[in-house]
């Protein structure tokens, strides 16, 4: 049997219909940017996410940096954040100018709360806690916390839409929410593209003219601003997506509890807050001293799985030479032992279960 990680495949046969139509009216009225498939996207998000303000930007890095520059952040300026995340989480602060601080990870795979404020410093502006895989990182303390020292709360929502704390959408809880669209995403378009959400109408306002060459009309512009504007194709496919994320969420969490259930006897399953938390299960991360043997052997069986990350941000070469070494004693030993396993709406009973099945003879073997 073969499985892919991920299957687009069987999610275009899904939807195929609704995507042609979608964009053969677009291409009809001729209208590409910066209009009303935007305009309902945004409408469709802020009300599925309970947000007071939201804005469809080209990627979420983009999103970043624009962010970065709407709250006056200057060089050096530092955001405290994880390094077991994509390059996008620190790169995007660093091209901003400001400087990313890391933080260790607990085994949650989150951000550890109970190191946070050893990290503080007269130059810190804000903290950025990824919910890792849709896994909600410790929000009510990281709130404390800003709150105790006047810092901003920026969540790196990437992962994490739909996803819920105390019933509340993840990425509505801080000052500025950021998702990415990401095709590997639960939520997605077709292509590249972005979310920032805000409590904020200020910050609001100049990200709306920062997103746009900071134009208050076709020829007139007041800012210094950026091209990172959510295209109407794609924001009109958002809003195909959007009526399905509910479904395809509760899915992922089905296949995750299974999957949990099943393999907590062999391997360290996803640890989190059952009663609080509602994760998205973007992905279903494993952890197993054996982790190159057991992701070897699935892969004989025909069973494609990944590794997020297999190299923290503080080894990469483009962090080193900027920042030099770094010390993260839980997210090194973790890397090495982290393993994604195929989890998307589409996966039958049956390759889910020959998933389990595999992994089970694999630590009966060794």
């Amino acid at each position: 049997m073969k499985i892919n990680f991920t299957d687009f495949k069987k999610e275009f046969v899904y939807l195929e219909k609704d995507l042609i139509k979608s964009f053969r009216q677009i291409g009809k009225k001729g209208s590409y940017i910066m209009g009303k498939e935007l305009e309902i996207f945004e409408k469709n998000v802020k009300k599925y996410l309970g947000a007071k303000y939201v804005l469809g930007v080209g990627n979420w890095t983009e999103g970043m940096t624009m962010v970065c520059k709407a709250l006056n952040f200057r060089e050096n300026d530092e955001i405290i954040t994880v390094s077991n995340s994509f390059i996008a989480t620190c790169g995007a602060i660093s091209y901003a100018g400001c400087k990313p601080v890391l933080i260790d990870v607990d085994q949650t795979l989150n951000m550890d709360t109970h190191i946070l404020e050893k990290k503080i410093t007269k130059r810190t502006r804000a903290i950025m806690p990824v919910h890792l895989s849709g896994i909600p990182a410790d929000i009510s303390k990281i709130s404390k916390i800003c709150k105790k020292y006047k810092l901003i709360f920026i969540e790196d929502a990437a992962h994490a839409f739909g996803g819920r704390y105390n019933k509340k959408c993840l990425g509505t809880f801080g000052d500025v929410g950021i998702f990415s669209l990401h095709p590997r995403k639960n939520f997605h378009v077709f292509g590249d593209g972005g979310i920032i959400v805000t409590k904020n109408k200020k910050l609001f306002k100049k990200l709306s003219l920062l997103r746009n060459h900071g134009l208050i009309n076709r020829n007139e512009s007041v800012i210094w601003g950026t091209n990172s504007r959510l295209d109407n194709i794609q924001a009109n496919f958002g809003n195909i997506m959007i009526k399905n994320i509910e479904k395809w969420n509760n899915k992922f969490l089905e296949i995750a509890e299974y999957y949990s259930k099943t393999l907590k006897n062999f391997v360290k399953i996803p640890i989190y807050n059952h009663k609080t938390s509602k994760p998205t299960f973007h992905q279903y991360i494993i952890r197993t001293p054996k982790r190159n043997s057991l992701r070897k052997f699935l892969l004989k069986k025909g069973i494609e799985t990944a590794i997020h990350y297999p190299k923290p941000i503080h080894k990469q070469r483009a962090f080193i030479k900027e920042y030099g070494n770094l010390k993260l004693k839980f997210t090194e030993k973790y890397s090495k032992q982290i393993l994604s396993l195929p989890i998307h709406p589409y996966l039958s009973k049956k390759e889910i279960n020959y998933v389990v099945r595999n992994i089970k003879l694999f630590f009966k073997k060794f």
